[in-house]
Protein backbone atom coordinates (compact mmCIF):
# COMPACT_ATOMS: atom_id res chain seq x y z
CA UNK A 1 0.00 0.00 0.00
CA UNK A 2 3.18 2.42 0.88
CA UNK A 3 3.84 2.23 -3.17
CA UNK A 4 0.05 2.74 -4.72
CA UNK A 5 -0.36 5.74 -1.46
CA UNK A 6 3.13 7.23 -3.01
CA UNK A 7 2.31 7.29 -6.47
CA UNK A 8 -1.51 8.32 -6.02
CA UNK A 9 0.14 11.50 -3.71
CA UNK A 10 1.89 12.57 -6.94
CA UNK A 11 -1.18 12.68 -8.86
CA UNK A 12 -2.87 14.71 -6.26
CA UNK A 13 -0.11 16.50 -5.67
CA UNK A 14 0.00 18.24 -9.45
CA UNK A 15 -1.44 21.75 -9.20
CA UNK A 16 -1.49 22.19 -12.92
CA UNK A 17 -3.52 19.06 -13.52
CA UNK A 18 -5.92 19.88 -10.65
CA UNK A 19 -6.48 23.23 -11.95
CA UNK A 20 -6.84 21.92 -15.66
CA UNK A 21 -9.32 18.98 -15.02
CA UNK A 22 -11.11 21.11 -12.25
CA UNK A 23 -12.09 23.80 -15.19
CA UNK A 24 -13.34 20.95 -17.60
CA UNK A 25 -15.25 19.19 -15.20
CA UNK A 26 -16.99 23.11 -14.21
CA UNK A 27 -17.75 23.19 -17.86
CA UNK A 28 -19.05 19.84 -18.59
CA UNK A 29 -21.18 18.59 -15.27
CA UNK A 30 -24.46 20.48 -15.21
CA UNK A 31 -26.59 20.40 -11.60
CA UNK A 32 -27.88 16.67 -11.16
CA UNK A 33 -25.87 15.22 -13.40
CA UNK A 34 -24.83 11.11 -13.81
CA UNK A 35 -21.00 10.82 -13.78
CA UNK A 36 -19.20 7.92 -14.16
CA UNK A 37 -15.23 8.38 -12.74
CA UNK A 38 -13.32 5.77 -14.57
CA UNK A 39 -10.45 3.99 -13.31
CA UNK A 40 -11.23 6.69 -10.24
CA UNK A 41 -8.53 5.62 -7.88
CA UNK A 42 -8.85 8.40 -4.81
CA UNK A 43 -11.64 9.48 -6.58
CA UNK A 44 -10.57 12.95 -7.06
CA UNK A 45 -12.35 13.34 -9.94
CA UNK A 46 -15.81 12.58 -9.06
CA UNK A 47 -15.16 14.76 -6.37
CA UNK A 48 -14.80 17.36 -8.59
CA UNK A 49 -17.80 16.53 -10.39
CA UNK A 50 -20.09 16.46 -7.00
CA UNK A 51 -18.73 19.51 -6.39
CA UNK A 52 -19.94 20.96 -9.66
CA UNK A 53 -23.43 19.56 -8.94
CA UNK A 54 -23.74 16.16 -9.95
CA UNK A 55 -26.28 14.57 -8.79
CA UNK A 56 -24.50 10.78 -9.03
CA UNK A 57 -21.07 9.49 -9.12
CA UNK A 58 -20.40 5.98 -10.05
CA UNK A 59 -17.11 5.61 -9.17
CA UNK A 60 -15.13 2.45 -11.10
CA UNK A 61 -12.04 0.93 -9.54
CA UNK A 62 -9.86 -2.18 -9.56
CA UNK A 63 -7.49 -1.63 -6.95
CA UNK A 64 -8.28 -1.61 -3.24
CA UNK A 65 -7.24 2.12 -3.75
CA UNK A 66 -11.10 2.67 -4.26
CA UNK A 67 -11.24 2.51 -0.26
CA UNK A 68 -9.47 5.92 -0.13
CA UNK A 69 -12.32 7.36 -2.27
CA UNK A 70 -14.70 5.60 -0.48
CA UNK A 71 -13.49 7.25 2.31
CA UNK A 72 -13.16 10.81 1.40
CA UNK A 73 -15.74 10.93 -0.31
CA UNK A 74 -17.97 10.14 3.02
CA UNK A 75 -16.17 12.68 4.93
CA UNK A 76 -16.40 15.50 2.05
CA UNK A 77 -20.44 14.65 2.50
CA UNK A 78 -21.71 13.36 -0.58
CA UNK A 79 -22.07 9.55 0.52
CA UNK A 80 -25.61 9.73 -0.58
CA UNK A 81 -24.95 10.71 -4.15
CA UNK A 82 -22.05 8.01 -4.61
CA UNK A 83 -21.75 4.62 -5.86
CA UNK A 84 -18.52 2.29 -5.70
CA UNK A 85 -17.70 -0.35 -7.37
CA UNK A 86 -14.03 -2.53 -7.12
CA UNK A 87 -14.44 -4.28 -10.32
CA UNK A 88 -13.25 -3.95 -13.74
CA UNK A 89 -14.84 -1.77 -16.22
CA UNK A 90 -15.08 -4.23 -18.99
CA UNK A 91 -17.20 -6.46 -17.00
CA UNK A 92 -19.29 -3.95 -15.55
CA UNK A 93 -22.70 -3.02 -15.61
CA UNK A 94 -23.58 0.11 -14.51
CA UNK A 95 -27.71 0.78 -13.31
CA UNK A 96 -27.97 3.79 -15.56
CA UNK A 97 -26.18 5.84 -18.31
CA UNK A 98 -24.05 8.70 -17.40
CA UNK A 99 -23.91 12.38 -18.71
CA UNK A 100 -20.59 12.35 -18.09
CA UNK A 101 -17.61 10.45 -17.89
CA UNK A 102 -14.16 11.27 -16.69
CA UNK A 103 -10.97 9.96 -16.26
CA UNK A 104 -7.40 10.45 -15.83
CA UNK A 105 -5.65 7.28 -17.31
CA UNK A 106 -3.56 9.09 -19.70
CA UNK A 107 -0.12 7.59 -19.54
CA UNK A 108 3.16 9.39 -19.95
CA UNK A 109 2.56 8.78 -24.01
CA UNK A 110 -0.73 9.49 -23.55
CA UNK A 111 -2.49 6.38 -24.82
CA UNK A 112 0.26 4.01 -23.14
CA UNK A 113 -2.27 3.36 -19.73
CA UNK A 114 -4.80 1.43 -21.86
CA UNK A 115 -7.15 4.56 -22.15
CA UNK A 116 -8.12 3.71 -26.11
CA UNK A 117 -9.17 1.01 -25.32
CA UNK A 118 -10.95 1.72 -22.00
CA UNK A 119 -12.98 4.92 -23.53
CA UNK A 120 -13.93 3.23 -26.35
CA UNK A 121 -16.00 0.69 -24.07
CA UNK A 122 -17.73 2.83 -21.75
CA UNK A 123 -18.54 5.10 -24.42
CA UNK A 124 -20.24 2.70 -26.13
CA UNK A 125 -21.70 0.61 -22.93
CA UNK A 126 -21.91 3.49 -20.38
CA UNK A 127 -22.45 6.69 -22.13
CA UNK A 128 -26.19 8.61 -23.08
CA UNK A 129 -26.29 9.63 -26.61
CA UNK A 130 -24.57 12.80 -26.70
CA UNK A 131 -23.05 12.63 -22.99
CA UNK A 132 -19.61 13.72 -22.78
CA UNK A 133 -16.27 12.42 -21.75
CA UNK A 134 -13.54 14.33 -20.29
CA UNK A 135 -10.43 13.64 -21.80
CA UNK A 136 -12.04 14.30 -25.27
CA UNK A 137 -8.84 14.15 -27.58
CA UNK A 138 -4.70 14.02 -27.67
CA UNK A 139 -1.46 14.89 -29.95
CA UNK A 140 1.16 12.07 -29.55
CA UNK A 141 3.96 14.05 -29.72
CA UNK A 142 7.96 13.40 -30.51
CA UNK A 143 11.15 14.33 -30.05
CA UNK A 144 15.23 13.40 -30.11
CA UNK A 145 16.98 14.47 -26.96
CA UNK A 146 20.26 14.92 -25.22
CA UNK A 147 20.39 14.15 -21.90
CA UNK A 148 22.71 12.99 -19.12
CA UNK A 149 20.33 11.57 -16.73
CA UNK A 150 18.09 9.33 -19.58
CA UNK A 151 21.58 8.16 -21.12
CA UNK A 152 22.16 6.08 -17.40
CA UNK A 153 19.22 4.29 -17.87
CA UNK A 154 20.96 1.98 -20.65
CA UNK A 155 24.92 2.94 -20.11
CA UNK A 156 24.72 2.12 -16.02
CA UNK A 157 24.50 -1.58 -16.27
CA UNK A 158 28.04 -1.58 -18.93
CA UNK A 159 29.55 1.16 -16.82
CA UNK A 160 31.34 -1.02 -14.30
CA UNK A 161 28.51 -0.35 -11.31
CA UNK A 162 27.13 -3.65 -11.83
CA UNK A 163 29.06 -7.32 -12.24
CA UNK A 164 30.44 -7.55 -15.88
CA UNK A 165 27.68 -10.59 -16.18
CA UNK A 166 24.83 -8.71 -15.83
CA UNK A 167 25.84 -6.19 -18.49
CA UNK A 168 23.52 -8.14 -21.46
CA UNK A 169 20.51 -6.24 -19.57
CA UNK A 170 21.68 -2.68 -21.41
CA UNK A 171 20.13 -4.57 -24.80
CA UNK A 172 17.10 -5.15 -22.28
CA UNK A 173 16.86 -1.49 -20.85
CA UNK A 174 17.77 -0.16 -24.66
CA UNK A 175 14.11 -2.32 -25.37
CA UNK A 176 12.04 -0.16 -22.58
CA UNK A 177 10.10 2.69 -22.33
CA UNK A 178 10.81 4.98 -19.53
CA UNK A 179 9.78 7.34 -17.22
CA UNK A 180 12.06 10.44 -17.41
CA UNK A 181 11.68 14.38 -16.51
CA UNK A 182 13.27 16.30 -19.06
CA UNK A 183 14.15 19.79 -19.10
CA UNK A 184 13.42 21.93 -22.95
CA UNK A 185 16.79 22.44 -23.63
CA UNK A 186 17.59 18.58 -23.87
CA UNK A 187 15.64 18.85 -27.05
CA UNK A 188 17.86 18.29 -29.92
CA UNK A 189 15.57 18.88 -32.26
CA UNK A 190 11.97 21.41 -32.77
CA UNK A 191 8.93 18.76 -31.33
CA UNK A 192 6.75 16.80 -34.17
CA UNK A 193 2.69 15.73 -34.17
CA UNK A 194 2.59 11.88 -34.50
CA UNK A 195 -0.99 11.48 -35.10
CA UNK A 196 -3.97 12.99 -33.55
CA UNK A 197 -6.22 10.49 -31.31
CA UNK A 198 -10.19 11.49 -30.69
CA UNK A 199 -10.99 9.36 -27.56
CA UNK A 200 -14.01 6.72 -27.25
CA UNK A 201 -14.02 5.54 -30.75
CA UNK A 202 -13.29 2.04 -31.64
CA UNK A 203 -9.47 1.56 -30.65
CA UNK A 204 -7.44 0.69 -33.09
CA UNK A 205 -5.06 -1.74 -33.38
CA UNK A 206 -2.11 -0.52 -34.41
CA UNK A 207 -0.39 2.64 -34.88
CA UNK A 208 2.10 3.53 -37.33
CA UNK A 209 3.74 7.05 -38.08
CA UNK A 210 7.01 8.40 -39.57
CA UNK A 211 8.51 12.02 -38.93
CA UNK A 212 11.79 14.10 -40.27
CA UNK A 213 13.66 16.20 -37.90
CA UNK A 214 16.26 18.97 -38.62
CA UNK A 215 18.71 19.00 -35.43
CA UNK A 216 18.70 22.67 -33.82
CA UNK A 217 22.31 22.07 -32.42
CA UNK A 218 25.01 19.87 -32.42
CA UNK A 219 25.22 16.98 -29.93
CA UNK A 220 24.49 13.74 -28.91
CA UNK A 221 21.57 11.89 -29.63
CA UNK A 222 20.23 9.34 -26.23
CA UNK A 223 16.94 8.73 -28.03
CA UNK A 224 13.47 9.84 -28.22
CA UNK A 225 11.44 11.27 -26.21
CA UNK A 226 7.11 10.73 -26.32
CA UNK A 227 4.75 12.88 -24.59
CA UNK A 228 1.18 14.59 -25.18
CA UNK A 229 -1.11 17.57 -25.68
CA UNK A 230 -4.46 16.58 -24.21
CA UNK A 231 -8.10 18.36 -25.46
CA UNK A 232 -10.04 17.80 -21.94
CA UNK A 233 -13.12 19.42 -22.82
CA UNK A 234 -13.90 22.61 -24.53
CA UNK A 235 -11.20 24.79 -24.55
CA UNK A 236 -9.16 23.37 -21.72
CA UNK A 237 -6.18 21.12 -22.19
CA UNK A 238 -3.20 19.68 -20.66
CA UNK A 239 0.67 18.61 -21.97
CA UNK A 240 3.31 17.21 -20.15
CA UNK A 241 5.98 18.90 -23.09
CA UNK A 242 8.63 19.29 -21.25
CA UNK A 243 9.24 22.46 -23.82
CA UNK A 244 5.51 23.94 -22.12
CA UNK A 245 6.01 26.57 -19.11
CA UNK A 246 2.26 25.02 -17.68
CA UNK A 247 3.22 21.24 -18.03
CA UNK A 248 1.65 18.98 -15.54
CA UNK A 249 4.15 16.81 -13.38
CA UNK A 250 3.39 13.53 -15.57
CA UNK A 251 6.79 12.21 -16.74
CA UNK A 252 7.87 11.50 -20.75
CA UNK A 253 8.09 8.32 -22.29
CA UNK A 254 11.87 7.90 -23.14
CA UNK A 255 12.58 5.53 -25.85
CA UNK A 256 16.54 4.82 -25.63
CA UNK A 257 18.91 4.18 -28.39
CA UNK A 258 21.85 1.73 -27.04
CA UNK A 259 24.41 3.78 -27.95
CA UNK A 260 24.84 7.75 -28.83
CA UNK A 261 24.76 9.40 -31.94
CA UNK A 262 26.46 12.29 -32.82
CA UNK A 263 24.65 15.20 -34.99
CA UNK A 264 25.28 18.43 -36.34
CA UNK A 265 23.21 21.35 -36.66
CA UNK A 266 20.85 21.04 -39.66
CA UNK A 267 21.27 17.40 -39.38
CA UNK A 268 18.03 15.50 -40.66
CA UNK A 269 16.85 12.57 -38.82
CA UNK A 270 14.31 10.13 -39.17
CA UNK A 271 11.97 8.69 -36.45
CA UNK A 272 9.11 5.47 -37.03
CA UNK A 273 7.31 4.82 -33.63
CA UNK A 274 4.91 1.78 -34.37
CA UNK A 275 2.59 0.32 -31.43
CA UNK A 276 -0.51 -1.92 -30.73
CA UNK A 277 -2.51 0.30 -27.73
CA UNK A 278 -4.15 -2.44 -26.77
CA UNK A 279 -0.98 -4.50 -25.10
CA UNK A 280 1.00 -1.24 -24.96
CA UNK A 281 3.53 -2.59 -27.32
CA UNK A 282 5.93 -0.06 -28.79
CA UNK A 283 8.54 0.30 -31.42
CA UNK A 284 10.79 2.58 -32.30
CA UNK A 285 13.82 2.91 -35.89
CA UNK A 286 15.65 5.89 -35.73
CA UNK A 287 17.80 6.55 -38.94
CA UNK A 288 20.49 9.02 -39.27
CA UNK A 289 21.06 9.81 -42.72
CA UNK A 290 24.47 11.70 -42.94
CA UNK A 291 26.45 8.73 -40.72
CA UNK A 292 24.19 5.86 -42.41
CA UNK A 293 23.15 4.82 -38.35
CA UNK A 294 20.27 3.06 -38.08
CA UNK A 295 18.66 1.81 -34.73
CA UNK A 296 15.27 -0.32 -34.06
CA UNK A 297 14.24 -1.53 -30.94
CA UNK A 298 10.88 -2.65 -29.90
CA UNK A 299 9.29 -3.37 -25.82
CA UNK A 300 8.77 -7.25 -26.85
CA UNK A 301 12.50 -7.24 -26.73
CA UNK A 302 12.62 -5.68 -23.38
CA UNK A 303 9.86 -8.33 -21.61
CA UNK A 304 12.07 -11.06 -19.63
CA UNK A 305 9.61 -13.56 -20.98
CA UNK A 306 10.21 -17.73 -20.25
CA UNK A 307 8.25 -20.44 -22.30
CA UNK A 308 5.58 -21.14 -20.63
CA UNK A 309 4.69 -17.35 -21.25
CA UNK A 310 5.62 -17.98 -24.85
CA UNK A 311 3.39 -20.78 -24.90
CA UNK A 312 0.41 -19.53 -22.56
CA UNK A 313 0.40 -16.40 -25.11
CA UNK A 314 -0.43 -18.47 -28.41
CA UNK A 315 -3.77 -17.67 -29.92
CA UNK A 316 -4.93 -21.60 -29.83
CA UNK A 317 -3.93 -22.43 -26.58
CA UNK A 318 -6.81 -24.49 -24.82
CA UNK A 319 -6.69 -23.65 -21.10
CA UNK A 320 -6.64 -25.77 -18.01
CA UNK A 321 -7.43 -25.06 -14.87
CA UNK A 322 -4.64 -24.97 -12.20
CA UNK A 323 -4.84 -26.27 -8.75
CA UNK A 324 -6.28 -23.31 -7.63
CA UNK A 325 -9.30 -23.35 -9.95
Amino acid sequence: MAKTLEEHYSYLSDATKIERYRAAIGKAVRPGDVVVDLGCGTGLLGLMALEAGAGKVYFVEEGSIIEVARKTIANAGFEDKAEFFKQNSFELVLPEKADVIVCDHVGFFAFDYGILALLADAKDRFLKPGGVMIPTSFDLKLAPVESEESRKLVGQWQNGSVPDEFSWLAATSANTKHAVQLKSDELIAEIATLQSLSLGQDSPAFLSTSTEFQCIRDGVVDGLAGFFECRLFDDVTMTNSPAADDAIERPQAFLPLETTAEVRKGDTITATVMARPEDSLIAWVVEFPASGERFEYTTFNGLLLDQSMLTMAQPNRVANLNDQG
